[in-house]
């Protein structure tokens, strides 16, 4: 009895070893970055699909980020509304056997993202669900380090025909947020906040992975009414590159970033923003010179409108090199005349005033390649 009782004992610490052996080495072969692809079972072709943002995970030893965010919905009884939640970051994951668990943040449930997982074939992931919804992926390939460094990006969502969000996010890499809510957003008003360090990371390398030296400052899609989202990236508070992307018409990384940080402002601990001036942000804000004009991305008015911020009233009279006459497009706003680092502001209201921002913002910034000639 006892040899039989031995044996079995043996057989369980044996089985027990070999399981935890085969998924260490599970464990192992899915580490890192993969992507989603399509599979052509007749021409055995794989590619990315370019219309839709592609699944995508990465493995980093027990946690693993989810491309595409993690987001809850829930509809409000009285107003018949629904409203989403999203969290940003890297989450925890088990493996048990040949099955992949995924923890969702915010329903605190570890069954929620249940896949079988099958490593089995060289560069090549397979991950099917209980719905039989399966997605093949392949190790996506680390960016070289870019050759354009940053420590600040700005990204601003113009609206669309409907209910797309209008907003401004500006994020510095030492962990500061500013948030500004304009139509369509959870909290209207501005914001501030401060991001871990760990969060802070995990974004910059989301940003970093656009490669902003080899990616165009444009993209658009071919139909209308959709948002544009423009994004501004600084060194040292200087603008070292602005992408425009009208109708989320950019590259998978682009894509992948802006679903990391638009949301972002959703899980953070905002803290409203006192004593504001009262210039207003025109939704479309450019300057006049010499028969040129330059434009500005709403990103790069939202990035003026905080330089103003912490501008000096003055009496301090002065020539006016460039001018905005935004008149409809600019609601409370009549005019601007500045000289780049005096800006005279006239409300419609009629109060004036002159602001000293200490340096020329728009010498800092552009160039006179800058300025488009006028029609």
């Amino acid at each position: 009895m006892k040899s039989i009782f031995s044996i079995l004992l043996i057989s369980l610490l044996l089985y027990n070893c070999t399981s935890e052996k085969k998924q260490n080495s599970l464990k192992s072969k899915i580490q890192g970055a993969w992507i989603e692809i399509n599979v052509d079972s007749i021409h055995k072709k794989r590619s990315i699909s370019p219309f839709k943002i592609p699944f995508g995970l990465n493995f980093q030893q027990d946690a693993v980020d989810f491309f595409k965010q993690f987001t809850a919905s829930k509809k409000d009884s009285l107003r018949g509304k629904r409203s989403y939640s999203t969290f940003v970051g890297m989450v925890p994951y088990q493996l048990k056997a040949d099955s992949l668990f995924i923890q969702h943040p915010l329903q605190q449930n570890l069954h929620v993202f249940q896949f079988t997982i099958d490593a089995s074939k060289k560069d090549t992931l397979i991950l099917q669900k209980n719905d039989q919804t399966r997605y093949t992926l392949i190790p996506l390939p680390t960016p070289e380090k870019d050759t354009l460094h940053f420590d600040q990006v700005v990204l601003s969502r113009s609206g669309c025909f409907g209910s797309c969000p209008i907003m401004n996010i500006s994020i510095h890499r030492n962990g500061s947020v500013i948030f500004k809510g304009e139509k369509h957003t959870d909290v209207i008003g501005v914001y501030n906040t401060t991001l871990s360090p760990k969060l802070t990371n995990y974004l910059f390398k989301k940003l970093e992975a656009i490669q902003i030296s080899k990616v165009s400052d444009n993209y658009m899609v071919g139909h209308t009414d959709d948002e544009t989202i423009s994004t501004t990236f600084l060194e040292n508070g200087t603008i070292v590159k602005t992408i425009r992307d009208y109708g989320q018409a950019g590259t998978k990384e682009m894509l992948w970033a802006y679903l990391a940080t638009l949301n972002l402002y959703k899980q953070l601990p905002l803290v409203e923003t006192a004593n504001l001036t009262e210039i207003p942000i025109p939704e479309f804000l450019y300057f006049d010179k010499d028969k040129k004009r330059l434009f500005l991305e709403k990103s790069e008015a939202f990035l003026l409108w905080l330089a103003l911020q912490n501008a000096t009233i003055t009496p301090t009279n002065f020539k006016p090199t460039y001018i905005f006459s935004g008149g409809y497009y600019a609601k409370n706003l009549k005019r601007i005349e500045s000289d780049g680092q005096l800006y005279k502001v006239y409300l419609k209201n009629g109060k004036i005033d002159t602001y000293d921002m200490g340096y020329n913002f728009i010498e800092k910034n552009f160039t006179e390649a800058d300025f488009k000639k006028l029609q």
